[in-house]
Order: C-alpha cells, then structure tokens, then sequence
C-alpha cells in the first residue's frame, strides 16, 4: 500500500482563526490516503482544533518561537527536526516572520517549501508592518512557491514585482458552502439560548479578539446604533487577548448586558443564522473569510474599506471607510438591515461558486500543488491566475 505524501504545515497554534479554519475546511476533505497533513506550532498550549487533528490521522509538533534573539537556536531546532523527519518533502509556512528561518533551513535540506501570506497591512502602514515586511522580504527569494489570500496581500508581504512572477499565485480562502445555509430553525434556538426575542436587531461579528479586528471600534458603532434602536444587541464570536478590554469598554458604556462576547463556536453558521447584520470593522485583512461565510447564510454585510475587495462575492456587501464617523456607519448598517430583512434571506451559494471560493473548487487546485512538488515538479503553474 502506498503511503500518502505528507505536508508538514506551520503555523502558531491551530485555534479557529481564519487561517487555521481554512486549512481544516481543506483537511476534512483533502483525498488523505494521498495526502495527509501535519503540523509545526509555536506553543505548548493545546489548539482548538488539536483533537480533531490527530482523529484525521495528523501529527501536531512543538517549537519554541522565534523571538528575535533566538535565531541560531531556532534554526538548529529546524535542522534537527527535518534531518530526523526525512518524510517531509513539502514544508507549508503560515508565519511569515520566522519562514526565513525554517523555509531556509527546509531548502538547504532539498525539501520544497510554500510561503503563504494570509493578511494584507493595514491603510496606515505602521512600525509593526514595516517589520513584518522586513522579515518577509527574504521569503520571496526562498520558497518554491508564494501563495495568498488575495493579490493585496501578496502585494504587501512581498512585493508588486512579486505578484507577477510565475510562483505567485492567490489561492482563494474557500469554504464549505453546505456548512453555511441559512437556517430559521437555529435562528430561534440561538435567539432563545441568548435571551433574545425573534424581532430584536442584532449586529454580528465573527474574528479573533484582538487589535486588527477592531471590535472596539464596533462596540462604539454599537453603542450609536442604540439610540436608535435601544433593544439592539451584538453579538460577537471568538476569542483573544482584548476580551478583557472588550468586556470593561462595554460596562464603562453600561451596554454589557446587550452585548455576547461568547467565545470560539463550532457551529458558527448557527450563530450567523441568528444575526440581522454582520459587521466587520478590519484595521487590515489578508481577505475576510468570515464574511464569505456571513455572505453565503444570506446576511448584508458591512465592512470596513481595509477589506480586499475580492470579499465582495455578492450584492450583500457593502463597504464604508474606516474614517467614516460612528453615526456613518448606523446609517449604512440600518439602510442595509432594513433592504435584506431575515424573512426574506436568499442563499448565495452559487455567487460564491461563480466566485471560486467554494472549497470543492479550491481542493483540487491545492492537492495538484502539493502532489506536483512532492514529486519534484515546478509546483502549481496550472492553477487558475485570472482574479490576478
């Protein structure tokens, strides 16, 4: 029996953020008697996706992370590792800061290698950016294959130049659309579980509590939408290190028993169900996967002009600049909850389908890519570059 080649993907820790819960959609359905994948994080600390991992039959690895002064041993670590594992022959690095490191240590080693940007920077480039460009500039010069989550993206981690190359491609954050079917049924049970009534407005956000997502600023926005309508509520999935804060901002508003930070969700389309409107205030995003979901449940969706615009897989999306004021953005999130009322949700499967981000449509152009360079070839040069 032939064993399946396997993709040692790294990564920081497999949580459900945008990336992680992309490379699961893919992981459920990738054909795994020929390709099986496993995983490098950079914490001790148990993943949400971890049991799940290791049930598909994948392998989860431990390092210390690169913290700026640890080169040499961080990249010791890496040689050691891959001499030990001569099974990897295609190395899938999601952390772009540290893949100078492990993607040379990969490639000195004769193994291929992927680099894969999954986040555009923000409108005003800041300190932190210019870092994270910085590191990554060796990147383009080392992986065999550059990959991102939309051609902005690409743009900022490595370059215009880059984007142009034949070893650049943008590879779609797809999802599983039959996941993501609006459902009347779970629209009441959430409701009822969170004590809200059916014909309350409720604003939703899905996204990882932490600066780039911005949520702070959507609780301001919520927190104008009130005095219009005072017995809206927001809900809010996922989990970070400004839950705190979040949670303070809210009470120092007095709207904390109007607002659910509940946590990370395996049904997350249920809780889509349950929402009116999606709001997603970015700062920057490699593209916004969460708002393919929320458009594909059939919600209007408002987002900020951080966003790639390739997000935009149908008429449900609207965007609004970051600069727009708080009573701006009411405006927008009113006029677009009242012209796409849940009563009248409409599935927009096939959008996302003619938009290639369906899953089925993204798995085989990545199974090609992975069974190609494990045997030596040039890669993905097949996969479709038109939305280039």
């Amino acid at each position: 029996m032939v064993k399946p080649i396997r993709i040692l993907h790294v990564i920081g820790k497999m949580d459900r953020a945008g990336a992680e819960t992309m490379i699961m959609s893919l992981y459920r359905r990738i054909d795994r008697t020929k390709i099986q994948f496993d995983f490098m994080v950079h914490t001790k600390q148990k993943g949400d996706f971890d049991d799940e991992i290791e049930s598909l039959g994948g392998h989860i690895f431990h390092i210390d992370k690169f913290n700026g002064f640890n080169f040499g041993s961080y990249y010791l670590a890496w040689r050691k590792f891959l001499k030990i594992h001569a099974e990897y022959h295609v190395i899938h690095g999601h952390i772009g800061s540290s893949a100078f490191i492990y993607l040379s240590a990969a490639k000195s080693l004769g193994r291929m290698t992927i680099v894969h940007s999954h986040s555009a920077f923000s409108e005003n480039f800041n300190l932190h950016d210019h870092l994270i460009s910085f590191l990554n500039y060796p990147n383009r010069h080392i992986a065999t294959e550059i990959l991102a989550a939309s051609k902005q993206a690409g743009i900022d981690r490595y370059g215009k130049k880059v984007v142009k190359q034949n070893n650049f491609h943008v590879l779609n954050n797809a999802i599983d659309t039959n996941k993501f079917l609006y459902s009347p049924k779970k629209r009441r049970e959430i409701r009822n579980t969170l004590g809200i009534s059916l014909d309350t407005l409720v604003i939703g956000n899905t996204g990882r509590l932490v600066e780039a997502k911005n949520q702070s600023r959507l609780i301001n926005i919520f927190n104008a939408v009130l005095n219009k309508f005072p017995s809206a509520h927001l809900l809010v999935l996922g989990e970070g290190s400004l839950r705190k804060s979040l949670e303070q901002q809210a009470i120092k508003l007095g709207i904390e028993s109007q607002v659910h930070l509940v946590g990370v969700k395996d049904n997350v389309a249920d809780y889509l169900s349950a929402m009116d409107i999606f709001v997603f205030p970015s700062l920057h995003e490699g593209l916004g996967i969460s708002l393919i979901e929320a458009q594909c449940t059939g919600i209007p969706c408002i987002a900020s002009d951080a966003v790639p615009i390739e997000a935009k897989v149908s008429q449900l999306l609207t965007f609004i600049s970051l600069k727009a004021s708080d009573d701006e953005w009411v405006d927008t999130i009113l006029e677009n909850q009242k012209a796409y009322s849940a009563e009248h949700r409409s599935s927009q499967v096939e959008n996302i389908k003619k938009a290639n981000y369906d899953i089925s449509q993204t798995l085989p152009q990545l199974s090609k890519m992975y069974l190609n360079l494990a045997g030596g070839s040039n890669g993905i040069s097949n996969i479709n570059n038109t939305n280039l």
